[in-house]
């Protein structure tokens, strides 16, 4: 049997008979399904800026200046910070985070790759 790669791009590889990624392969006929999963943006930092720096205004001197300047920090990394998109997949032996990238349509490219290559294996393996 030949393989056939359905999707390839910047070191992720998606055939019929497995999935590289970051040089490591994982054999499709020990994959029993694949998802996507959002990931949320780590936002601790954030918090303890605004709380931080909403009880330092309340303080003397130049507190509230640093409390004010803590704020503006905190609500720009929270208004900045942005989720990320993952690839799992579920084996018999566990479930593997496979590939996580920031734009949702590389992850949707690589799961539709996975989707057919999962739904192909049972017809290649009947020729």
């Amino acid at each position: 049997m030949e393989e056939s790669i359905y999707f390839s791009y910047q070191g992720i590889s998606v055939s019929n008979t497995r999935f590289i990624v970051n040089g490591k392969a994982i054999a499709i006929k020990n994959v029993t399904t694949v998802e996507s999963k959002t990931l949320k943006p780590p936002l601790n930092f954030a918090r303890v800026c605004l709380f931080g720096g909403l009880a330092l205004l309340f303080g003397n001197g130049n507190l509230p200046y640093i409390g004010l300047f803590s704020m503006v920090y905190g609500g720009m990394l929270w208004f900045l910070a942005t989720p990320k998109y993952a690839v799992v997949i579920h084996t018999l032996a566990g479930d593997i985070q496979a590939f996580i990238g920031e734009n949702i349509l590389d992850v949707e490219s690589v799961l539709t790759a996975f989707n057919v290559a999962i739904a192909l294996r049972g017809s290649s393996a009947q020729d």
